[in-house]
This record gives C-alpha cells, sequence and structure tokens, in this order.
C-alpha cells in the first residue's frame, strides 16, 4: 500500500495510556490545568513538550477524569460518558508523535485538520478501520461528513456554533465565564443539556482518544465546547484518533491551515 501525506493543523499527538517506567517513553512534565484538550494544546504548540496527566491534574472540566478512569463515573448527572478506560488509571502521556521511540510508540495518535485531510485518511483505511457504527451521532462521531449520512442542517449549525465560541474566546469574561461554569457538576450538567444539540461531546479524550483505544479503530469528532475554549482549536478543523498500528503508512505533514 502506497503511503499517503496528509497536513495537519498542529503536531500530531501521541498518546500512551498508563506508560509505566521513565526512560521509555519521551522525558515529561507533569500537567497541571484546566482540562485534557489544554493538555493536547500545550503538549503540541511550538516544537512540543510531553506532558503527564493524572488524577490530580485537571482543574476544571468534569469529563476527562471519568472517561480516563481517574474517577468512578458519576451517572447522577448524566455526562454521557459511555466509553471510558478502566478505573484506577495511573496517567496519560500526551506528547509529539515525533518523540516517541521506534521501539515504544504510543497507543493512540490525535491529530486535528481540515475536513478534506481527514477525508483522505477515511478513504486511505477504509470504513472498516473506522466506527462506522457511531456514524450520524453528531455528540461523539463526525462521520457522516463522509458516508452521506446525517442532516446537513445539523453539521451547519455544529460549525457556525464553533465559528461562534472561537470569536468569543477574544474575550477574557468569556473564558473566566467557560472556567466557572465547568468547575461545578450541577452547572456543567445544565450547560450541557443547552449545548447538547448544537455540538460535540467530550471531542478529545472520548471520541478522539478513549474510543480508538478501546475500539482499536479511528474515530474523528467535531470539537466540544472545551476543545473550543480551552485547547483553541480552529473552529475550521475537526479532530481524528488513530490507533498507532493504522498509521503506519500516513505521514502527517505539520502546515497550521
Amino acid at each position: 500500500m502506497a503511503p499517503i501525506s496528509v497536513k495537519t493543523g498542529y503536531i500530531p499527538a501521541g498518546i500512551k495510556i498508563n506508560p509505566g517506567l521513565s526512560g521509555n517513553y519521551p522525558e515529561a512534565a507533569k500537567y497541571q490545568g484546566i482540562s485534557y484538550c489544554d493538555a493536547i494544546r500545550r503538549a503540541t504548540a511550538g516544537q512540543g513538550q510531553a506532558l503527564l496527566v493524572g488524577p490530580d491534574s485537571v482543574t476544571t472540566c468534569l469529563w476527562c477524569p471519568q472517561v480516563f478512569g481517574f474517577k468512578p463515573v458519576d451517572h447522577r448527572f448524566d455526562l454521557k460518558v459511555e466509553y471510558s478506560l478502566p478505573e484506577n488509571t495511573q496517567s496519560i502521556l500526551v506528547a509529539p508523535l515525533q518523540d516517541y521511540a521506534v521501539g515504544n510508540p504510543p497507543d493512540v495518535v490525535v491529530i486535528r485538520a481540515a475536513p478534506r485531510q481527514i477525508r483522505k485518511i477515511y478513504d486511505f483505511l477504509g470504513p472498516a478501520n473506522f466506527n462506522m457504527e457511531m456514524a450520524g451521532k453528531m455528540d461523539r462521531s463526525a462521520l457522516e461528513i463522509f458516508n452521506g449520512g446525517g442532516r446537513q442542517g445539523d453539521k451547519a449549525r455544529v460549525l457556525a456554533v464553533s465559528r461562534i465560541l472561537s470569536r468569543l474566546n477574544q474575550f477574557p469574561e468569556w473564558r473566566a465565564f467557560t472556567k466557572s461554569v465547568f468547575k461545578h457538576q450541577w452547572t456543567t450538567y445544565v450547560f450541557d443539556l443547552i449545548l447538547d444539540r448544537f455540538l460535540a461531546n467530550m471531542s478529545m479524550c472520548r471520541n478522539s482518544t478513549v474510543i480508538p483505544h478501546l475500539t482499536g479503530k479511528a474515530n474523528m469528532s467535531f470539537f466540544c465546547t472545551g476543545a473550543v475554549a480551552w485547547g483553541l482549536n480552529k473552529p475550521q478543523h475537526i479532530t481524528c484518533g488513530i490507533p498507532f498500528p493504522l498509521i503506519e503508512n500516513i505521514e502527517f505533514i505539520v502546515d497550521g491551515a
């Protein structure tokens, strides 16, 4: 199979679940911050840096500690976790893909790119290597972009709301508001109900990391509120998580577009 080249907006992130002893993987600083989306942003900005996300790393987002098994899933608040790593997961290593040694690859590769670039991956790997059963479920998958399903109005609404949130990020008051809202379970729950019909849910943690890791298949997703507000992702991009064995013949080229 001939290799393909895919242009990405940022350095691809290699994700390793429970990386174990230091020395086997990139030397990492402990992450302390608002969310997993933010950890990926920091790890892939500039030249990139390795970060270790643990049970006490995330200060604001209530979803990723549950998705990653750092805390028990709290179904009272209907946070729609559904897919999660085993409880008592110790840590998640987030590092630039190129920093991993040949004999110690990551479990999942997360990229953010324009839909036309993700389309190359979809066509190259084929539907059998994607979670096709999630097509049409816009909270966890953007597959309907490529398989002809889904309602065009829904897709347009998701992209429009992402653009609005991206513009709001320019205002410190908005950034402070989002941090305040998502620190508390009840306000997170209510805010989630409002945005659930407009955006994806847990786009970087569940959709792009946990689902590919658990299923062994790639998944693509629109961005959630946190990925736009804290991950500072571009609204014209989508995210895609790919199990490492599937990227063997894919070359990633960072062009910032």
